[in-house]
């Protein structure tokens, strides 16, 4: 393992330093829901489908979860699935609750469960795009209670997703010109650059790009080293839930780095990262995935043959 410290490491050692920064956040954030001034949504249960279905539409600005400290805590856990432009428009828990809001707004209704007491669930999915040559599935889970109170309990990617959740237009030259683009391009998450080169491997079945790309690609990484340290953080935090609904993210983001350490990093690739990391994040995949029972069918298609955790998945 690496001797430096890790972020997460560091981020305790702050923690302890200082025993109020918690709390501080914590307000922070429930400020910050406050300020939204959503109001809430409540509903009449003796209402048809069809008719609830249409109020959740044209209330869905309202909508909210159950309480602050929820919302605060989603939004940490999933606005990284948004696309780039939803999760950073305004705040941050603000972005992740309009996102949700159009997605129930403009969304398909993918499910109605309507529980014993009369509690109803609504599944409501959109394709959003998250450049004019990739899209992303989100799914918001919507409760109704018994007496008509309404609000969001999940938002992000569909868990567990039955279909592949990102999709690719173009050819693998476009996306591998767009990733390029977003690489040398600060202000955009990492994440979106790192997708779009997996989306480069699945249209074109094989590593694309020359030797000037290569390059391209690993000075860009280097200077963004930072960042892939997260992107690892990450994986690893997926890798630990995937023994459930989680398996898509820890397959995903294991390609994601896969993809960029096999096609574009090649012996630079532990000049960045601690070889003993990947394998302990191997392991956590080795150990957990095989209980996920995935879906065959949400598999991209196109997956290396190498990327053997995606075939773990689903052979549960």
């Amino acid at each position: 393992m690496s001797i430096e410290r890790t972020p997460e490491e560091i981020a305790a050692a702050r923690l302890l330093a200082d025993s109020g920064l918690v709390q501080r956040r914590l307000n922070r954030d429930l400020a910050e829901v406050a300020e939204l001034g959503r109001n809430g949504v409540r509903l009449n249960p003796r209402e048809t489908s069809p008719t609830l279905i249409e109020a959740l539409r044209s209330t869905a600005d309202d909508l909210k979860f159950d309480a602050p400290i929820v919302a605060a805590t989603q939004t940490k856990r999933h606005a990284v699935e948004l696309p780039v432009a939803e999760r950073l428009s305004g705040s941050a828990i603000g972005g992740y609750l309009a996102s949700a809001s159009a997605t129930v707004r403009e969304g398909t209704l993918f499910s109605e469960v309507t529980e014993s007491d009369g509690a109803r669930t609504f599944v409501f999915r959109r394709q959003a795009r998250e450049t004019s040559l990739a899209s992303v599935t989100l799914s918001a889970e919507v409760l109704m209670e018994p007496n008509g109170r309404t609000y969001l309990t999940a938002y992000g990617w569909p868990s567990p997703p039955d279909t592949p959740v990102h999709a690719f237009t173009g050819t693998a030259e476009d996306l591998l010109r767009q990733a390029l683009i977003d690489l040398d391009d600060r202000d955009t998450p990492l994440d979106r650059p790192l997708l779009l080169l997996w989306g480069t491997r699945l249209r074109a079945g094989g590593p694309v790009g020359n030797d000037g790309h290569r390059v391209q690609v690993a000075e860009g990484i280097a200077v963004r080293s930072g960042e892939l340290g997260s992107s690892l953080m990450q994986a690893e935090s997926h890798a630990s839930a995937s023994g459930g609904d989680g398996w898509y993210a820890a397959c995903l983001y294991r390609s994601l780095l896969e993809n960029l350490f096999e096609s574009y990093l090649g012996g630079v690739t532990f000049s960045l990262v601690d070889a003993e990391d990947i394998d302990d994040l191997d392991e956590e995949l080795r150990e957990n995935l095989p209980r996920a029972h995935a879906e065959r069918a949400a598999v991209p298609n196109g997956v290396p043959e190498g990327h053997w955790w995606w075939r773990t998945a689903v052979s549960g």
